[in-house]
């Protein structure tokens, strides 16, 4: 019995850490959910506009979406929408969405998808060393997670629920978020960053803890009139009007006509009396223009095994710099290997006109005598690998003249020096925060 119950709880666990990871709840290191990330990689390497239907089908045919293609739509619909995103990873060409309706979402069939600038700036820096998996058949590599500058999670909010999880973490401005990183990284106090809907004209009132009130907006045009010009979040045309319909049933308004267009535009007609003497804050709760949200920051941690809750974004931040700087290394670690890969070519190749090798090598019957006369000259000063023997012993005959010798020394004092720096940033934290923080100050500048 006890070993039954065991089976249960491992199997119990497993399938809500699976979920977790899989569909709910985002990734702390690149803040965005499993699927998203899918999408994400299938079009790192291209401009080109992408039906939204055929992104997702490409996911699946790859093998490395597995959740079907209603499901892949419209997680890639999603991720383009204007009004749900306050930056879109995706660029979107046709209907997705607009303010009056913000899930109205066209047909897959019908729309189309790009890598823009966002995706480009905030999710691909340093893809050359992104740590890879094997997808679920082996037959794959896909990334584990990507490497932003900034913590991506608070930029455009996010919410799952996952076996025995639940996250609801608020929108932030970019501006706001790169800003407070900056002061991270500088070792600098920060305060929580105030939640922002880019795309809403909303305002944002703490109320206590983790609880915001977002306010719509609402004027007087005179005695008898007046005017909603925003919503509050979540708050589609269509849903507010259904609650004003009732307030004509109730008696509470006499009528309203909706102008909305492009943005929301409703007059409203009332008694007098109804709105005489009242405040603008009593205006916003009668109209229920006000939304109450209690931020829950739950998120998978950096390396995608376990749930981690934060009170705050500010411990978030923190934490997020201090693994960040960590690749930085990892950077110039990865940077300073292929420099001294590639310095090892250029140094047997300097070594093979020092010792002679162009004289020799027109009397030479075939390659595989160039490779043995390279592998002796070389190997009392570097060990080549199959690839960089093979290169030089293909060289063409021009490449042996004379005057490619100062090439070569070029290349050599050239990677040397690029060596020295690298190892120079990875014996002081400092300049590696230095470049962390022109990285930072160059983000801010990006108009997305």
């Amino acid at each position: 019995m006890n070993n039954s119950s065991t089976y249960i709880k491992d199997i119990s666990r497993e399938f809500a850490i699976y979920t977790a990871q899989n569909r709910a709840i985002p990734s702390l290191a690149d803040g965005i959910k499993d699927g998203q990330r899918k999408f994400l990689w299938m079009i790192r390497n291209t401009v080109d506009k992408i039906k939204t239907v055929a992104l997702a089908s490409s996911a699946i045919g790859y093998g490395i979406y597995v959740h079907g293609d209603a499901s892949a739509a419209d997680t890639v619909s999603l991720m383009a929408a204007p009004y749900v995103n306050n930056i879109p990873l995706l660029d979107g060409i046709g209907n997705f969405g607009s303010r009056l309706e913000p899930t109205g979402v066209g047909a897959p069939r019908y729309t189309s998808v790009k890598r823009g600038i966002a995706a480009k700036e905030l999710m691909f820096t340093d893809l050359d060393i992104i740590p890879l998996k094997e997808n679920y058949d082996g037959s794959v590599m896909e990334p584990v997670h990507y490497l932003p500058l900034i913590p991506m999670v608070l930029l455009n909010g996010v919410s799952g629920i996952a076996v025995g999880w639940s996250t609801d973490i608020l929108p932030r401005n970019i501006d706001d978020i790169i800003d407070s990183t900056i002061k991270a990284v500088s070792g600098k106090k920060i305060e929580t960053i105030k939640p922002s809907y880019d795309y809403l004209q909303c305002d944002v009132n703490h109320l206590e803890g983790n609880t915001w009130i977002f306010s719509g907006k609402v004027d007087k045009v005179n005695t008898s009139t007046l005017k909603i010009s925003e919503l509050p979040p979540g708050v589609s045309l269509e849903k507010y009007k259904e609650k004003l319909n009732k307030m004509i049933d109730d008696g509470v308004i006499s009528d309203y006509d909706d102008n909305s267009s492009e943005f929301i535009d409703i007059e409203i007609k009332v008694q007098r009396k109804t709105i005489d003497g009242k405040t603008h804050d009593q205006l916003l709760d009668l109209f229920k223009l006000k939304q109450k949200k209690t931020e829950r920051i739950v998120v998978l941690d950096f390396n995608g095994k376990s749930i981690k809750q934060y009170e705050n974004d500010v411990k978030l931040i923190h934490d997020f710099v201090v693994w960040r700087l960590e690749w930085f290394k990892k950077r110039y670690e990865n940077l300073k290997s292929k420099a001294e890969y590639e310095l090892n070519y250029w140094k047997a190749l300097k070594e093979c006109f020092d010792k002679n090798l162009p004289s020799k090598i027109s009397k030479m019957s075939n390659k595989k005598s160039v490779e043995e006369e390279v592998t002796k000259i070389t190997n009392k000063i570097v060990v080549l690998d199959n690839s960089q023997l093979d290169k030089i012993s293909s060289l063409p005959s021009y490449r042996w003249a004379k005057d490619y010798y100062q090439t070569i020394i070029d290349k050599i004092n050239e990677i040397e020096s690029n060596i020295r720096e690298y190892v120079d940033l990875l014996q002081d934290e400092k300049k590696l925060k230095n470049v962390y923080l022109e990285e930072l100050k160059n983000l801010k500048k990006i108009k997305f």
